[in-house]
């Protein structure tokens, strides 16, 4: 192989045009483009959860000035929970300085070795992870999701991620981590289902990234193409680059199997006890579907 490659794009999504929210509750940006708000989704008692108030997110370097603005402006966006580790934020790091008035706060969730898959590094390093995975990728990332959410650094992190949440009161809460896929599609699992959100609805809203990764999903294999390297390795790229039910089917089941329901998780594993649940609820859902 030659010394030096282009990098490839990051596991990530193609721009969106415009910068209005379609139905599913993405957020249209120039520059991120799974960046969702969760409002209208069905909550705990008939309720629902308000709209920009709680927002999901790939990575936020690409954003351009103007994408900062819509945020800053129409989603009056007050705090950043950044899943990433830290080679992912040094290699991208978010845009702090222009958001002074926002609080970014750094919660890594697992680490670059365990989490692989789903760090943007450059050719060489998508290479060697999809060789890894190519004989069984889902096989890998069936594993690779009950550690995220049994790990103990990663329930450290979810339950800072949750103290995060509740400490917005007012403002939007926006969390990421590099496509916005599996450790933010995670976590907005978990604060779904302390909302109260349903099964049906939970599993819609994480599957709702596969709407947007298909064009940079073929911009991977292209680069990969380029070099002769595709192949075998197409079918791989596909099923990492997917939220897939399987993946987040085999998170909840390790967690019944340990603690015995999700819910009996956020509490015990997280800390977020009746009363922040009740906390939770009463500020971020409505009787007004469309509030």
């Amino acid at each position: 192989m030659v010394d030096t490659v282009p990098d490839i794009p990051t596991l990530g999504i193609a721009n969106a045009e415009g910068l209005e929210q379609v139905a599913d509750g993405r957020i249209m940006l120039e520059g991120l483009p799974n960046t969702r708000d969760i409002g209208g989704i069905e909550g705990a008692h008939g309720r629902f959860v308000k709209h920009a108030r709680l927002l999901r997110s790939g990575a936020l370097a690409g954003a351009t000035e103007r994408d900062l603005e819509v945020l800053a402006d129409d989603y009056d966006l007050r705090t950043v929970v950044d899943l990433r580790t830290e080679d992912e934020r040094r290699e991208k790091p978010d845009p702090e300085d222009a958001l002074v008035d926002v609080r970014f706060n750094h919660v890594p969730v697992l680490n670059t070795e365990t989490l692989g898959i789903t760090h943007g590094g450059g050719l060489r390093d998508a290479l060697k992870i999809l060789r890894q995975v190519q004989d069984d990728p889902a096989k890998i990332m069936m594993e690779i999701y009950p550690r995220i959410l049994l790990d103990e650094a990663s329930q450290r992190g979810f339950a800072t991620f949750f103290e995060d949440v509740l400490a917005t009161e007012e403002g939007s809460v926006l969390w990421h981590c590099t496509i916005g896929k599996d450790r933010a599609g995670l976590a907005t699992v978990l604060l779904l289902q302390v909302l109260g959100a349903s099964p049906k609805a939970i599993m819609k809203d994480y599957q709702a990234t596969n709407r947007y990764v298909a064009s940079r999903t073929q911009e991977i294999m292209d680069a990969l193409a380029s070099y002769h390297l595709a192949g075998k390795l197409d079918d791989s790229i596909q099923v990492i680059n997917s939220a897939d039910p399987r993946f987040l089917g085999a998170a909840l089941d390790a967690v019944d199997r340990e603690f015995g329901s999700l819910d009996a998780y956020v509490e015990k594993a997280l800390g977020v006890t009746a009363d922040k649940r009740a906390a939770l609820q009463a500020r971020y859902l409505t009787d007004d579907p469309s509030a």
